[in-house]
This record gives C-alpha cells, structure tokens and sequence, in this order.
C-alpha cells in the first residue's frame, strides 16, 4: 500500500567526495532514497539566500562562541532554519550524483530540540520562568516551539530552499521537544508565546502551568514509600491536579500544528508530489517528547527515526537513557530512596524490566545492553500504535556488528515495516551483505 524505501541518512561531503558510492548501494542494497546532512551546518548544505539570510535570527552565531566551542572550529550551531555563509558546492555534487543515479533526494533542516545553550533569547522556559537546567545540555536545551517570528522564517527557509535547490521533499530534523531525559524539559515551554498558542488551540494554559507546576514542586517532596511502578502514571497525574497528560498533549498538539503548516506551505510553493516528515521518538517515550502518532500523522507523509541505537535519539536506548537521569534525579530529593530503587521504578514505569537491564546508573551507561531486543521491542509498538495510514521507515544503524545488523534488520522485516532508514558505511561490505539477505529480498 505504501512506498517502499530505503533511505540512507549520510554525510553530504562524503558522498560529494565519494559520489559512486550511491549507485553502488543502489545496486546492492536496492538503495531508493537518500537524506544528506553535513556535519558543519546540520543542514543539507543549503546556502541561505541573501533575504533569508538577513532576516536570519541566527546570524550572530560566530560571536557566541562562548556558549558553544565548536563554533571556534567553524562548526554552526543545531539551530532552526538555513544560515547564512554555507558553500553549497558540496550538496550540488551529491544532488547531481543522486539524479544520475536515478535516486530520491530528501532535504535536511532542523527545527527545536537543539540551539537554545546558543540562542538564550529564543530558548524555552519552564513553568517557573526558569531556563532549561544546563546538566542536561547533551539531551539538548531547546528553542521555543511557539515563537512565531522564528517559526514563520523557518518555513520561509523551506519554501525558499524546495524553490531553490532540485529535491523531492523534507525530513526535517530536531521536530520535537529536547529528549526526556533532560528533566528540566517536562517542564518546559511555558513561556508568553505559548501561554498564546495554548489558548489559540484550545488549551487552559493557566489551568496546566498551575498543575505541573504543582507536580514539580509535589516531586521535590516524594517519599518512595509513595511510589508504586504499577500505577506511577497515575501518581503523577494525581500531583499535577490532573494535567499531566493535559500538559503532554498540548505539547504534542502545538508540534503537530507546525509541522501541517510547513509541510502545506512547501507543499503550496512547490507541488504536492513534495514528500514532507521528520524522524520522530520511539514509542515509549513519544509522548513526553512532543509526538503524538495521531496528530503527527496530519502533518508528515511518512514515520522513521533517527537512529536504532546509541545516541541522544537512540530507539533502542532512549528509556535507558531518561533511566539513568531519572533515577539520579529521584535520589536528589533526599527521602531515603536509592539508586537502585529508583532505577527500578523507572525500568517498570516504561515496561523494560523484562530485559534484565544493569541495576546501577553506571551499569547501564557502560553497557553492553540488549538494544536489538530494546529495538525490537520499540518497532512492534510503532506498528501496533499507529494507524497504517502512513509508510513506516524506521532507523538501521548498519555500521557496527553485523550480526546486531541482521536483527535490526530482522526487527524491521518482521513488524512489516516499508522499509528502512540506514546509518552506514558503503565499504564494510558484511553489513551490506546483511541488508541485502534481510530486507532487499522482501
């Protein structure tokens, strides 16, 4: 029913300097579909036109190189948008290398999760007017979703890129809220901009930011004799004044809304044909990461992700990540609950205890873990959870063990997804050899 894919997320200026590389996996690995991302502009490598460039709120980024060292490196900030001053002879080779291998081109742009440590006047803000705690910058300290001057230039910048540059559609990046494991985050926008959008929606934004408000301080103050793992969800729905859920689904509304609106807009510039979506959190997680499947689903033409393992975006690892800050963060309160407790009760809040995970924080950050079962696991909620009106292309991380290779691959085949989206090397001709006995036989 469904287009079938198989994408390779890769490196614009590997591929620009190694442009046979495309028709090779072509061949082996029945390749159909490639998103480049350089690692310099976290964009494609699109060169900012002169009027997106100067109304660019990013502009200034070479001045802040004391909120981001690798700005000295000439690194750009993960920022919204297209910024001004990228060489885009990179991108134009790989665009042509593509085309002559009769290859779809999918364009890169960020939006929120990132930029904010940059970016402080644009930043989100928590229920107590608080930035967002900087330990937890390496899950990403984001921008604000509803702040409407940035929005309306990022979707300026798509228009103007679909018009500019020969590419069959988007899969935007950073669409979604800093990864749950950054506490600070859960909390987070309630800024003016989206007390705004709240009401624009349909939301009682003061009604929320009062009950979350009250859950942030009621967490301050848990005893673990208070917390059970079989009704957690529950607790915390009760310490919010019943707004917990509230809180996340106004999250995933406002991100669902923004996404329609970009992808109608490039949609409008440039045909309909135009294939628009991003990569979204796995299903555990989803929710309190801004994505609400149902609502995602107006708005984007496909569902991937952005890696299988390892990472901030990790499918197979984003509970085990929001674990070991979780935990740590429920020992701080000072109540008498230990590490091990708490790493427990939050394996069980998310279902993972059956995959016998390490019982310390610093067990399970050194691994090794069960991630092509975590994986696995991940891939049948997906397809169970949505509802089969969009292709389902989730993310193969092909350059380590081929033999983890072959059960990633395996996870994707089994659940009847329609198709895959790659990380990997075109030379460790092992791991192609996995995809192509896997996947590209079916």
């Amino acid at each position: 029913m469904h287009k079938r894919r198989f994408i390779w997320f890769c490196n614009t200026e590997y591929v620009a300097e190694h442009p046979d590389s495309l028709a090779k996996l072509r061949d082996e690995i029945g390749l159909t579909t490639i998103m480049p991302e350089s690692h310099i502009c976290h964009t494609s490598g699109f060169r900012a036109s002169v009027d997106i460039a100067a109304r660019g709120p990013f502009e200034d980024w070479r001045t802040r190189a004391h909120l981001s060292p690798k700005i000295k490196d000439g690194i750009y900030p993960a920022v919204a948008g297209t910024v001004g001053g990228f060489d885009d002879a990179p991108l134009l080779k790989v665009i042509e290398a593509a085309r002559a291998a009769g290859l779809e081109i999918w364009g890169h742009i960020g939006l929120w999760s990132y930029g904010g440590e940059v970016f402080p006047e644009y930043a989100m803000k928590d229920v107590e007017g608080n930035a967002l705690d900087m330990r937890y910058l390496k899950w990403g300290i984001g921008l604000c979703p509803s702040n409407r001057m940035v929005n309306e230039w990022t979707c300026d910048c798509l228009v103007d890129v679909i018009g500019r540059y020969d590419i069959d559609g988007f899969d935007v990046d950073h669409a979604r809220f800093p990864a749950p494991a950054n506490i600070s985050s859960l909390f987070a926008c309630a800024c003016e901009s989206c007390a705004e959008e709240a009401s624009r929606l349909g939301f009682d934004f003061g009604r929320m930011k009062e009950g979350i408000l009250n859950l942030k301080n009621r967490l301050r103050t848990v005893h673990p004799d208070d917390i059970e793992a079989g009704n957690a969800w529950q607790q915390l729905e009760s310490c919010s004044d019943g707004q917990f859920q509230e809180w996340l689904k106004f999250r995933a509304t406002l991100l669902a809304e923004w996404m329609k609106v970009f992808r109608d807009a490039v949609r409008s510039a440039a045909g309909e044909e135009k294939v628009f979506g991003s990569d979204v959190w796995p299903p555990s997680i989803a929710l309190l990461g801004g994505h609400d499947y149902d609502l995602w689903e107006r708005g984007a033409d496909y569902l991937t992700g952005g890696s299988s393992a390892g990472g901030v975006v990790g499918w197979a690892t984003t509970v085990t990540n929001l674990a070991t800050e979780w935990a740590p963060f429920l020992c701080e309160q000072g109540n008498g609950i230990d590490e091990q407790a708490a790493l427990r009760l939050v394996i069980e809040m998310f279902g993972y205890e059956s995959f016998q995970l390490p019982e310390s924080v610093q067990g399970i950050q050194e691994g090794p873990l069960p991630v092509a079962e975590m994986y696995e696991h991940e891939v049948k909620k997906l397809k169970n959870q949505v509802s089969g009106s969009l292709p389902l292309y989730p993310p193969i991380s092909a350059s380590g063990d081929p033999a983890r290779t072959r059960k990633l691959c395996e996870a994707v085949a089994g659940n009847d997804c329609d198709g895959a989206l790659f990380t990997l090397d075109p030379d460790n001709a092992e791991s192609l050899k996995v995809i192509r006995e896997v996947l590209k036989s079916r």
